[in-house]
């Protein structure tokens, strides 16, 4: 099969623990809360199950959905998690770059980096720290 990632396009055969990417073999092993992907290890957790949901990768928050997001035309980052922010690292009109991280959000007690999906510039910080926050609030807005 042919996976597209971030305008990279991937030839994937997968059989059973065996997966080759590209005609390069990658050893994959997976348990119930980590994968073992060629001796790295990714510690998993869902946080909430649906369309979008939420999966932390070694203490990283990602948005996971099977559909194609609009986000980009959207100009704002909604939470995706109740929490509180414990961390904000930006400020009005900085700009900021794709998959750079622009705030922490503490959730059963893991801290959940919240990235930017888009090259811009902040207009609105909608949070302050130590703000309690529920799923879907507005955080971030920009220009």
């Amino acid at each position: 099969m042919k996976i597209k990632v971030n305008d990279n396009e991937y030839n994937v055969e997968i059989e059973n623990e065996k997966i080759v990417v590209n005609n390069h073999e990658i050893n994959l092993k997976i348990d119930q809360d980590k994968i073992n992907l060629d001796n790295k290890i990714f510690y998993l957790d869902f946080v909430e199950e649906g369309e979008p949901s939420l999966m932390i990768i070694n203490g990283s928050a990602y948005v996971i959905s099977k559909k194609f997001s609009f986000q980009e035309l959207n100009k704002e980052i909604r939470s995706p998690i109740n929490g509180k922010v414990t961390d904000l690292l930006v400020h009005v009109d900085e700009a900021v770059k794709k998959d750079q991280t622009i705030l922490v959000i503490e959730a059963m007690k893991m801290e959940n980096q919240i990235k930017s999906h888009l090259n811009g510039v902040i207009k609105k910080i909608s949070v302050v720290k130590n703000q309690l926050v529920k799923k879907g609030d507005v955080i971030i807005t920009f220009h």
